[in-house]
């Protein structure tokens, strides 16, 4: 919980306190000036008139600057200010959407903690341009109005909102409200692959039933051989999956990745090749690496032709460290213009997908100090190029 210091006021004007001052200041300087005047033997009494005139200007100014600044702070007094300030900064600062405040030119004036975080600014961006700082996001650049659109930026999704500022009608800049919901996404699309996967499992639960009525009938017939047979065919098929997985790709995380997207390859009707070996990668490399590969082979087999769809992942590592990573197939490839059109934001050709698929593969390269291409090659083949870690560290 935020705590707001409390102000130690006696709660007086403005104006009040500029007279006193002035009074305090005109009173020390009589009292020294009549010292001076008795020790030289002045006359005291023109120094006492002198004072009056100089007393009265200056109450009349401080009524004067005290009306001026009372009028431009709203009518609120000094220690009003002090304690909205410190109320509405520990308000602003404890929220958890971010917020940007920009001027009229798009430069930061205000960052929070929250927003700061969710599109890694720096530490000092204040009074530098937003579509500079946040270089990726075409939104951060622009002045147009958004209201909870889901874009996507620093490597997550966001749902932002953005609305002109105007201050006496006067336009002053745009307000931005961040609020992060890649974790939603996330489950999103898992619930979708859940309802998916329960499908499927219907589907093999089926499938089990009529391979055990074959079985019991075999049974019946006596005809054990061919019981036999029929149980060990059906079981060896998910062990001979891991095994193909597990032979070529040695590291854990992106085994595990790989073998899912076998199992929906095998529900489409998708025949999925892995052609190369790659050892256990490097620890920061780990997790990333199985995004970019889950996420570019999941895309190339719903991309697949239907009629004899494949899908071909090459995985290997080069004498120089570099990692390289194919994923093509023989679907109609990439239509759109240009080609890395694919890696926008919300670009999809599914009609019940929001397309961050792509934007979140590109972003994992970058942050790895790679690269990603892709063409056309009898369908899409994407292309990644992800250096050693500690060559990336040394540039």
């Amino acid at each position: 919980m935020l705590r707001i210091a409390s102000l130690n006021s006696r709660g007086w004007s403005l104006a009040r306190q500029l007279v006193l001052l002035q009074l305090c200041v005109v009173l020390s300087a009589v009292t020294i000036e009549a010292t001076v005047a008795i020790y030289h033997d002045g006359q005291v009494i023109g120094l006492v008139a002198l004072t009056e005139v100089a007393l009265l200007v200056g109450i009349s100014g401080s009524l004067f600057v005290a009306d001026r600044v009372r009028r431009q702070t709203f009518d609120m007094e000094p220690a009003e200010i002090a304690k909205r300030y410190q109320h509405h900064d520990a308000m602003l600062y404890a929220v958890r959407e971010g917020l940007i405040i920009t001027n009229v030119g798009g430069d930061i004036m205000l960052a929070n903690e929250q927003a700061r975080k969710l599109l890694e600014l720096a530490d000092d961006c204040e009074g530098k341009a937003l579509g500079e700082q946040v270089p990726d996001a075409e939104w951060a650049a622009s002045d147009t109005p958004v209201t909870d659109e889901l874009l996507f930026a620093a490597g997550r999704v966001l749902m932002i909102s953005r609305s002109p500022a105007q201050v006496s009608g006067t336009p002053a800049g745009m307000v931005t409200t961040l609020r992060d919901r890649t974790e939603v996404q996330q489950a999103l699309h898992e619930l979708s692959e859940a309802r998916v996967l329960a499908q499927e499992l219907h589907k093999q639960a089926h499938e089990h039933a009529n391979h055990l009525q074959m079985v019991i009938a075999a049974i019946e017939a006596e005809q054990y051989d061919t019981a036999i047979g029929l149980c060990a065919e059906h079981g060896e098929i998910p062990q001979q999956l891991s095994a193909q997985v597990l032979k070529q790709i040695t590291d854990p995380v992106l085994a595990a990745r790989l073998q899912k997207s076998h199992v929906r390859a095998e529900r489409q009707g998708v025949k999925l090749r892995l052609d190369g070996t790659l050892g256990v990668t490097w620890p920061e490399q780990r997790g990333a690496l199985a995004d970019i590969v889950g996420n570019l082979v999941d895309n190339a087999i719903d991309a697949a032709s239907s009629d004899g769809g494949w899908v071909r992942a090459r995985m290997a590592s080069g004498p120089d460290g570099w990692l390289r990573v194919t994923v093509r197939d023989n679907g109609p490839g990439i239509t759109t213009t240009p080609i890395d059109q694919v890696f926008a934001p919300q670009w999809t050709t599914k009609g019940d997908g929001h397309g961050f698929g792509l934007s979140v593969v590109q972003d994992r390269v970058r942050r790895l100090h790679g690269r990603i291409t892709v063409h056309n090659d009898g369908g899409a083949v994407f292309e990644v190029f992800i250096p050693d870690p500690r060559e990336a560290k040394d540039e």
